[in-house]
């Protein structure tokens, strides 16, 4: 296969600012109406165990939080329920996965979000763009902020006094030593041999921990990394509040006294200076608020000389939407949430918790090197030979009235899993710069106790966009729902909303689900038991089953049947882990009864016992701790 067979030749039609216009002709233009007495259509439920990575340049193209699903874990389904020429719709579309996985199939897609930051990242992902005119366009907008930029991040060089250019600043939180009370930063404590201390005590003699959940008393700078521009060797240094006693006078005169002066200075472009989620009072704008999260604004998020660069590089991208996708990529690498680590740092996405070291990058370095992974990614997608047409559409999939009955071929979608992921919270920041609406938040499907939104209205409100689904997609075919939560009554309101829609769950033996051997820390090392994507295939069937009330059985015969359910697959899969073991039960439950809330842990513990105690190593190589990693019933 030569190079021109990978031609991409797809359309993507899209709106921003609500529902677009255009759904509805553009659905009418591309279904194949269904015809029962010709239709044909026979699939069984998708079986595969599903492995893949998050480590794709095409996924790091834009992030977009905890639980983004890699296009090719899709494309397997996409390709088993569908023929090419088919139209696929993901009715929580994120960032655009399913429609991606459907083009490389050569199939039709349509994406429905609520969130206008989803669409406009989707968008990033699937509306066609030539790479050598956006370099050109990248290169035109650094070129009219340039000067700006070098201003804001020049330096001195201590060693020489030449000039220099500063790569990052590290800001550290300070605290209050519980013993004698001197203010300290993170940053001094952790110079000390041992665990971090107050260097005061340390003094003394005595050795008093300072750590994270101390109350903070705010960040300030604490040591600069830069490039001599006029010959020193090494051309890079650093200099802070820590080092010889020439090093910490030139921070204090060159970089210190350097930020208190553009501090006194306005930005002169404009920013979306907005209260947090629109709350203009001083309570909790959200659930992702927390005391360490106080931030009110959105400029809170960012320092005074990178909320500048960051400004100039807006205002110079001139409403250009691929330019503010590179820079909404870049942003929280720049911002507050980009933590310093000893050698590197980044950011961990899925939720608004501030590090209590956070490295402030150079914007215009930062953004070069996303710029540059950016066209690796298009490179990588121009190579996929897309083909089909798109239709993006911001608006709440709890009214698909746009879409007919009966014309949908495949539905894909990875819904909000509870209150896990605070999409509407977390999108807020790029909404605010796109100047895009946040009125959506009220409609958001999510469990949120701030905005008084519990798991009844999820509930209630997907069950209604479940019966949507059911309504649009042609009898026998396929709905597969990704989901992922460990939350108390979280599967049992899924199964109910599924229930409410008329979809009938398919058993296929065995639990499938997407791994993306992807972790958070937590699940490396906890034994927690959701680490995996749970899939389930929903058939549009005239068989759909209702569980009534009176199936709901009491709590010790609901343990029973889970105890029931584990020793099966015990014995089937000695050795297994909890994770493993916890996708059964729910694959099983959720396809063959009413799924009722239940400790888990308690009943497994009853049944089978751990085999023996193993280290697990994350990816980096790094070892976290110790966690029992297989089970066995037991004698």
């Amino acid at each position: 296969m030569n190079e021109s067979d990978h031609v991409s030749q797809h359309t993507c039609s899209f709106s921003l600012h609500g529902a677009n216009p255009h759904l509805e002709t553009w659905v009418r233009q591309r279904v194949h109406p269904f015809d029962p007495s010709t239709d044909d259509y026979h699939r069984p439920p998708f079986s595969a165990q599903i492995q893949t990575t998050k480590q794709s340049a095409i996924y790091a193209l834009h992030g977009y939080h905890l639980g983004k699903k890699p296009h090719d874990a899709i494309r397997a389904y996409v390709a088993h329920f569908t023929a090419p020429g088919d139209v696929v719709l993901d009715p929580f579309a994120g960032s655009g996965s399913t429609a991606l996985a459907a083009l490389q199939e050569h199939r039709h897609a349509i994406g429905i979000d609520a969130s206008p930051a989803a669409t406009f990242i989707a968008r990033a992902y699937l509306f066609p763009i030539d790479i050598n005119d956006l370099l050109a366009r990248c290169e035109a907008m650094v070129q009219r902020a340039a000067d700006e930029l070098q201003w804001l991040y020049a330096t001195r060089c201590h060693r020489c006094g030449g000039k220099a250019m500063l790569h990052h600043l590290v800001y550290s939180q300070t605290y209050a030593c519980p013993r004698c009370k001197e203010i300290t930063s993170l940053f001094e404590a952790l110079q000390q041999e041992g665990p971090s201390c107050c260097p005061s005590c340390l003094r003394q003699g005595k050795r008093v921990r300072i750590h994270s959940s101390l109350d903070r008393l705010g960040l300030v700078p604490v040591g600069v990394s830069f490039s001599c521009l006029e010959g020193c060797h090494p051309k890079r240094s650093t200099r802070g509040i820590v080092g010889t006693r020439e090093e910490r006078e030139a921070f204090d005169r060159i970089d210190l006294a350097g930020i208190a002066c553009l501090e006194r200075l306005p930005i002169p472009h404009p920013i979306p200076d907005v209260p947090m989620m629109n709350r203009i009072d001083d309570g909790p704008w959200g659930d992702e608020w927390r005391p360490s999260r106080n931030f009110r604004c959105i400029r809170d998020l960012f320092t005074h000389r990178n909320l500048w660069a960051l400004a100039a590089l807006w205002e110079a991208a001139d409403g250009d939407l691929d330019l503010q996708a590179v820079l909404t990529s870049a942003m929280l690498a720049v911002s507050r949430k980009a933590q310093h680590l000893e050698g590197g740092g980044g950011y961990i996405p899925g939720h608004w918790a501030l590090p209590p070291m956070t490295k402030q990058r150079n914007v215009l370095e930062t953004v070069r090197r996303v710029f540059g992974r950016s066209l690796v990614a298009r490179q990588q997608l121009q190579r996929l030979g897309l083909r089909g047409d798109v239709c993006l559409s911001t608006q709440s999939c709890t009214d698909l009235s746009a879409i007919p009955d009966a014309s949908i071929d495949y539905i894909f979608t990875d819904p909000p899993y509870g209150g896990m992921v605070q999409y509407g919270e977390l999108n807020f920041l790029w909404e605010a710069w796109l100047g895009l609406p946040t009125d959506w938040h009220r409609h958001e499907i999510i469990v949120n106790r701030t905005r008084g939104l519990s798991l009844e209205t999820w509930t209630e409100r997907m069950s209604r966009a479940l019966a949507e689904c059911h309504r649009v997609l042609k009898p026998n075919r396929w709905m597969s729902v990704c989901y992922h939560d460990g939350s108390k009554g979280s599967w049992s309101a899924l199964q109910q909303a599924i229930e409410n829609a008329g979809f009938d769950a398919q058993s296929v033996g065995s639990a499938t689900s997407i791994d993306t051997k992807s972790r958070t820390y937590n699940q490396y090392t906890v034994d927690k038991v959701n680490k995996r994507d749970l899939v389930l295939n929903l058939c549009k069937s005239p068989r759909a089953r209702v569980f009534p009330a009176a199936t709901v059985v009491g709590q010790d015969a609901f343990d029973e049947r889970v105890r029931e359910i584990i020793i099966a697959f015990l014995k089937k899969h000695p050795g297994s882990s909890k994770d493993r073991i916890f996708d059964e039960v729910v694959s099983t439950l959720l396809c063959t009864g009413p799924m009722q809330d239940h400790d888990f842990e308690r009943i497994l513990r009853q049944v089978a016992e751990p085999q023996g105690e193993c280290e697990r190593v994350v990816e980096t190589g790094v070892r976290r701790g110790a966690h029992a990693t297989s089970w066995a019933l037991r004698p």
